[in-house]
């Protein structure tokens, strides 16, 4: 819930501050991203990679359709589609690498738990 609920949160805040995805939105992803991270078991780890492009793209789409709905009609919900996309991409890859941080992290945390314990 957590990676889904920032960006959303960020993701409407900057619409409403401006128009498109912005800062706020940007940070909130990397934050619900590694928040999952960090919260999820081992065996969620891997969905938590994996959905981080889709959650930002989503919650991208979604909330600018809403937003603009008359401006995404026709051919030009292709050409909105494609540029939620590329602009996307730098968040989707903040994201991402925020969970690989927090699984390192969790990693790290766990063997030294071990070798201490």
């Amino acid at each position: 819930m957590v990676a889904v609920g920032l960006p959303l949160v960020g993701a409407v805040v900057d619409e409403f501050s401006g128009p498109g995805m912005g800062v706020v939105f940007a940070v909130c992803a990397v934050l619900g991203t590694g928040l999952a991270a960090a919260l999820s078991t081992r065996r969620g780890w891997w969905w938590v990679l994996a959905a981080s492009p889709l959650v930002v793209l989503g919650v991208t789409a979604a909330v600018e359709f809403s937003a603009n709905s008359e401006k995404y009609q026709g051919n030009a919900l292709a050409t909105g589609s494609a540029k939620w996309v590329v602009h996307g991409f730098p968040v989707m890859a903040q994201a991402a690498a925020a969970a690989v941080v927090a699984i390192v992290a969790r990693v790290v945390l766990d063997r030294r738990g071990q070798q201490h314990g």
